[in-house]
């Protein structure tokens, strides 16, 4: 079964793994206060994937077009309460090194195939490690006139026909689900697309849940997801229950946060 990124005013993404949907509205970042500090990540992993210099050439060339930021509010069916159970939603949960980037386009929608060295297996298939997987992203690379395509015929958008018809290149990334640069590392726990999915070729992997189960490695060397952002007031379950949609997803990153850098530490000492 195919999964599909419809653009119109508000783009809606259902992905099927991990049965996630999206709704995509103008949101921003917040910042995760009060974050337990486990250890630092001082890692004695078996291979190293990419140098510096070639990492920086593949972003210089990825990176180089105009950048619009896209914001992602999002709904989650049966999103785990705990982080052994949303590791376990998972085929498999690894610490992954970005050695390639490349855009693909379905349905005006543009994904980013990263391929990914397994540099550590934390939960799995064993013999992934120090393989390279393709894993896919929200977000890429598109020319203009197919971002616009949806919309290039209604009159309220305002959109140019030189707009409309341009081969010019941006790069969409969205604020909950930023795109991978070459050289970076991230713990992320995946599972196999199906076959042909958003028209992309080959085998590939998705990440369970979008940006709930990708963790960035951070300068301090742990492993962190991307926050979501608050929303005005506290969020809508603040006058029902006393505790804000805000309060909820701070905690969860934290829980989350801190699950999977204790995972990491665990295998490290084996």
């Amino acid at each position: 079964m195919k999964k599909r990124l419809i653009l119109s005013c508000s783009i809606v993404l259902l992905l099927f793994t991990g049965f996630t949907t999206y709704y995509v509205n103008n949101i921003r970042s917040k910042k995760i206060s009060n974050e337990q500090v486990i250890s630092k990540q001082k890692q004695k992993l078996p291979k190293k994937f990419i140098d510096k210099k070639t990492a920086k050439q593949i972003n210089r060339k990825f990176y180089s077009h105009e950048k619009v930021q896209a914001g992602a509010e999002m709904s989650f069916i049966k999103y785990p309460s705990t982080f052994s159970k949303l590791v376990a939603s998972g085929q498999l949960t690894i610490i992954g090194e970005i050695t390639g980037l490349k855009s693909y386009v379905s349905n005006s929608q543009p994904y980013t195939i990263a391929n990914v060295g397994v540099r550590q297996v934390l939960h799995g298939d064993k013999s992934k490690q120090n393989k390279t997987i393709r894993v896919m992203f929200l977000g890429g690379n598109i020319t203009k006139k197919e971002m616009l395509a949806p919309v290039a015929d209604k009159k309220f958008m305002g959109v140019s026909k030189a707009e409309a018809s341009s081969d010019e290149v941006v790069t969409i990334e969205y604020s909950n689900n930023r795109l991978p640069k070459a050289g970076e590392k991230i713990a992320m726990i995946i599972s196999k697309s199906p076959k042909g999915a958003n028209n992309i070729p080959g085998e590939f992997w998705d990440i369970n849940f979008a940006n709930k189960s990708a963790f960035f490695q951070d300068d301090d060397g742990l492993y962190r997801r991307i926050p979501e952002a608050k929303s005005f007031g506290g969020g809508s379950d603040e006058k029902s229950s006393g505790f804000s949609e805000n309060d909820w997803n701070e905690q969860d990153d934290k829980k989350m946060n801190d699950g999977m850098n204790e995972l990491i530490n665990n295998k490290l000492k084996k």
